[in-house]
């Protein structure tokens, strides 16, 4: 009898301890990498339960480098900023939920930046607008992961509404497999701005540390000989906490040691031939006399669902906005345009001391143009200034946004093509006549990377 007695509480505790297993908080979000430096790194990713998360974190191939970081904080979000790195290393983070170094539920690959050596280069992805299309998205997103490069650009409007969790589940779940080896940078747009006019899902998931760490929709990152300045080009700009920002890093950057590129990521551009048309916000508050006095190199921006390379006396620019969400038909060129087309589509970027040089892939697997050019030199790929052709029927560019709601938070500009949701470059141009550029992409990536 002592014996039943003595086995009834050890039962209850072990089956007390399998539910509380089995009801562990798992990660539903990442892990992802952003704000990485030469010796920095943030770690983030969400839970569905609040616990503490611990971090295992090694560079690659130099296991006694192995250390743990936990972020003691029972929370949903986690983001964890590791310190101490070597610059220009491979590591791996390994996740477990817990403060104890449980078993790793989940990894996250990145490499620290070489700000030092103008000679390092840097090579990396631009893209943006893939929200509303899941399905297309992914398809851009396979694509982007056969291309060997050290992290991701996006240039906004990865949601279709900023305050709807499974909008923001929906990027996440595409992007697993492009975010555990790629960190990401991110300027925010209009629509993480609809009906989250605060922009506070953005500024959880990619918000960049403002003064005493508080998340802000603007910052600047540094990468390799690279200088990016992500801004907010969604609000007045005449005047203000975030053009007296810019204003101020800009100046910062005119000496820095070792930079040789400064680039502006901003949603909606000074330029643009799709339309929406230019960002009259920027325009008449002279932000892009602003970024020519401080000899910045080019502007990447999308908002418009089209690819546009432009200079404007000037400053350069590329706009990208084939991410996923549905294409526009392009408007009328102006006189800034240098090339331009309607198609879902990705640009690859390389820098080095000398040259910037580019590659637009389209989602098919084809290439959409090859360009470059050389410090303070003009794109080496124009024969002549000659606009393009439209490739439809020009589009008025609509009113300025209305302020978040419900009832008014989508764009209303037509997509090109036929009807349906994809326009005439949806999913089915995803894989023919492309895939065999595909197929060898990839196995090129994988020889790279091995």
């Amino acid at each position: 009898m002592r014996l039943a007695l003595s086995l009834v509480p050890l039962a209850v505790l072990l089956s007390s301890q399998s539910a509380a297993f089995a009801a562990a908080p798992r990660i539903v979000k990442g892990p992802y990498v952003t704000a990485v430096s030469d010796t920095t790194a943030d770690v983030r990713l969400e839970l569905d339960a609040p616990a503490a998360v611990t971090l295992q974190v090694v560079r690659e191939r130099a296991p006694a480098t192995l250390r743990k970081v936990v972020d003691g904080a029972s929370s949903t979000m986690h983001v964890v900023h590791l310190t101490g790195l070597d610059a220009g290393k491979p590591y791996i983070a390994g996740v477990s939920v817990g403060p104890a170094q449980g078993p790793v539920v989940a990894e996250v690959a990145f490499r620290t930046s070489v700000p030092a050596d103008p000679n390092a280069g840097t090579h990396f992805i631009v893209y943006g607008d893939d929200r509303s299309d899941q399905e297309t998205h992914a398809g851009v997103a396979r694509l982007m992961g056969m291309i060997p490069s050290d992290f991701l650009v996006n240039t906004g409007d990865i949601v279709a509404d900023g305050a709807s969790s499974s909008d923001w589940q929906s990027f996440f779940d595409v992007e697993a497999p492009l975010l555990r080896e790629h960190p990401l940078f991110l300027c925010i747009g209009n629509h993480e701005l609809y009906d989250d006019e605060a922009g506070a899902n953005f500024a959880r998931y990619f918000g960049f540390a403002g003064p005493g760490g508080a998340p802000r929709p603007y910052g600047t990152e540094r990468m390799g000989d690279v200088r990016f300045f992500f801004l907010n080009g969604m609000h007045d700009w005449s005047s203000g906490e975030e053009r007296d920002w810019l204003e101020h890093e800009l100046t910062h950057a005119d000496g820095e040691p070792g930079l040789v590129w400064r680039i502006v990521v901003v949603h909606h551009g000074p330029w643009s031939s799709g339309p929406h048309g230019p960002n009259k916000r920027l325009v008449e508050a002279h932000i892009p006399d602003l970024l020519a006095a401080h000899k910045v190199d080019l502007v990447l921006s999308g908002h418009d669902h089209i690819y546009e390379r432009g200079d404007a006396s000037g400053l350069k620019y590329l706009i990208s906005g084939g991410g996923g969400a549905p294409v526009y038909k392009l408007g009328t060129p102006t006189p800034t345009t240098r090339k331009a087309e309607s198609s879902y589509h990705f640009v690859e970027v390389t820098t080095t001391a000398n040259d910037l040089r580019i590659v637009a892939h389209r989602a098919d697997g084809s290439i959409l143009e090859r360009c470059g050019f050389a410090k303070d030199k003009p794109w080496d790929c124009d024969t002549a200034p000659a606009a393009p052709r439209p490739t439809g029927a020009a589009t008025q560019p609509p009113a300025d946004p209305p302020a978040p709601s419900k009832s008014t938070s989508r764009c209303s500009v037509a997509a090109a093509g036929a009807s349906g949701p994809r326009g005439a470059h949806g999913l089915g141009a995803l894989v023919f006549p492309g895939i065999l550029a595909a197929v060898l992409g990839f196995a090129l990536a994988r020889r790279r990377r091995g």
